[in-house]
């Protein structure tokens, strides 16, 4: 099949488009102006994305170097199905060009639909997002000393699991409202963060933990009160 010619401009273009449906529901202001795009070879996802998200946290990561076999496997991953991602260090959504399927533009305005929530988030609710890249900081440190136990890996994973589940399904139930008003043939894609990696590797996952608190948020949409739930578990205590 061939591949939609995706380019910067295109991309960019699409954010400006999307970013105009994304902000009546959020009722946020995205600040486009500081917001920068990509588009990225697929040979680059791993390094761009994943290890991109490390150095956001302040870990010094070089692109090379030997990996091991489950770094391998998350660079396959990564490179074979994911789409987009942002990154909030640089304040720069990604897209990966030969994973968007030609016959799917809505699908990948859907997804920047998805990554623009993020966006919004790490706008209006920063603390959240560095709370989340304390405690991966902390991780990693556990990690690289060899000494941490499982259970206190997961006791400081369990710490930004609510934050991370307010933080996808918000993102999910924007995507799914657009899917419904203006893009219902579009096919849903996939989505990375290093968080939700984290939960995924060490945390008992669910997939339901993306989006279970989206009952939650529809309320406090409709409400107008979708701040006040951030600052809920923004109170939670650590």
């Amino acid at each position: 099949m061939g591949r939609l010619p995706v380019t910067d401009t295109l991309v960019r273009g699409l954010i400006d488009e999307v970013a105009l449906l994304v902000e009546p529901v959020t009722r946020w202001d995205l600040q486009l102006g500081s917001l920068r795009s990509r588009v990225l070879p697929r040979n680059r996802g791993y390094e761009e994305i994943v290890l991109g998200r490390l150095r956001g946290i302040g870990l010094r990561l070089g692109d090379d170097g030997s990996r091991s076999i489950a770094e391998r496997l998350v660079e396959y991953c990564v490179e074979d199905s994911v789409l987009a991602a942002y990154e909030p260090s640089t304040q720069e959504v990604m897209v990966v060009r030969e994973n968007v399927d030609d016959s799917n533009l809505d699908g990948l305005k859907l997804v920047l639909a998805h990554e623009l929530v993020h966006r919004g988030q790490h706008v209006n609710h920063p603390h959240l997002f560095t709370r989340v890249d304390d405690i991966a900081r902390e991780l990693f440190a556990y990690l690289s000393q060899g000494d941490a136990s499982l259970q206190g890996l997961l006791r400081r994973i369990d710490e930004i699991r609510p934050i991370m589940t307010l933080i996808e399904s918000h993102a999910n139930y924007v995507q799914a409202v657009l899917a419904q008003t203006h893009f219902p043939g579009a096919r849903i894609e996939s989505h990375f963060s290093l968080a939700t990696l984290l939960l995924r590797v060490f945390g008992r996952p669910k997939t339901a933990q993306y989006t279970e608190a989206i009952p939650t948020v529809a309320a406090a949409t409709t409400a107008g009160d979708i701040d006040s739930l951030y600052r809920s578990v923004s109170s939670v205590r650590r």
